[in-house]
């Protein structure tokens, strides 16, 4: 499948189970030949983490006792080696998805990170099985333990979060809403502090309410589909504003200025030489609104701050506009 010109509204459901099998997972481990770099190998985390279960089994049973029956339990065709250790050196989990919790956290995955439930599940059958994904998903994170940082607490909070997003119950954490929305953490953090941000405090995370409303506006988002038949076409996004709207100047290059321009806090309008420097977003477009050919500064592919200048003026939901 090309993946390269698929995008959140026009994936099927089968197109988004087999993204984060052969774009997320197979494409971690083919990074050196691909323009593409995933970062959801959660393979070692999860052999550490049964490793140091056994290692403690070890310590109380004896090695040498328990040794045949730990082995015995890595159940699976691609299991090899005289012993759990040997075995760890060569099977790799997310490859050969045989144990439970491996398909745990693959579940997790596909309905985390694109909003679909895997094909067999009935779609009368999918609201409970979410919930149910949800139960396991916070046992597990309490019994196991993930590295907080680590790939499987990621997508543990990934699934959890979009959950809540799902039911408008709940919270989420800034970092999944990063990564739904194709933004840095930075970047939420700026928006909660902005009043026109849109978002909603909870503690160190966001309101589902908050976060639901402004991911509408981030082509990034896959939102969920999970609501209906897998055999539905996918929906193109909806045209119609439901916000305040603004006009923004267009660039050649099709980029417009967005509030994610400021640098030192300061957004630097006008003509080379002829520069000025505005504290607030609204001032800067504002000066550009009364100027005969709007110029901005903004960084290039290479992050290099050049000046570009206006050929056109878009028309942008002010909530989606502060989100940039």
């Amino acid at each position: 499948m090309n993946m390269t010109n698929l995008t959140p509204e026009t994936m099927t459901a089968d197109e988004r189970r087999e993204a984060w099998f052969q774009r997320e997972l197979i494409g971690y481990a083919l990074a050196a030949n691909s323009d593409y770099t995933a970062n959801w190998d959660y393979g070692h985390e999860l052999l550490e983490l049964l490793a140091a279960r056994f290692r403690v089994i070890e310590l109380i049973l004896g090695a040498d006792e328990v040794a045949p029956h730990l082995f015995a339990l890595l159940n699976g065709p691609d299991v090899e080696g005289g012993n759990w250790r040997e075995a760890f050196e060569t099977y790799d989990p997310v490859l050969s998805p045989h144990w439970t919790g491996t398909k745990l956290i693959d579940n997790a995955g596909i309905y985390g990170l694109y909003g679909v439930t895997p094909k067999e599940v009935m779609f009368d059958e999918r609201d409970g099985w979410l919930a149910e994904l949800a139960r396991h998903l916070e046992q597990f994170r309490q019994l196991a333990q993930p590295e907080p940082q680590g790939v499987i607490a990621r997508i543990i909070n990934l699934a959890l979060s979009r959950r809540a997003i799902d039911t408008g119950v709940g919270e989420v954490d800034l970092q999944s809403l990063a990564l739904f929305g194709g933004v840095t953490e930075g970047r939420i953090r700026n928006i909660l502090s902005s009043v026109d941000g849109g978002l909603e405090k909870a503690g160190s995370r966001v309101t589902a309410a908050s976060a639901a409303a402004w991911l509408k506006g981030r082509k990034e988002f896959f939102a969920s589909i999970w609501q209906q038949p897998d055999e539905a076409p996918p929906e193109a996004p909806c045209l119609d504003f439901a916000d305040n709207v603004v006009f923004v100047p267009v660039a050649a290059d099709g980029s417009h200025f967005h509030p994610g321009l400021a640098r030192g806090g300061k957004f630097m309008i006008g003509a080379k030489g002829e520069e000025v420097q505005y504290a607030s977003f609204d001032e800067a477009l504002i000066a550009l609104h009364k100027m005969a050919t709007p110029r901005w500064r903004r960084p290039n592919e290479a992050g290099n701050w050049g000046i570009v200048s206006g050929r056109d003026w878009k028309r942008i939901e002010r909530r989606q506009l502060m989100s940039m």
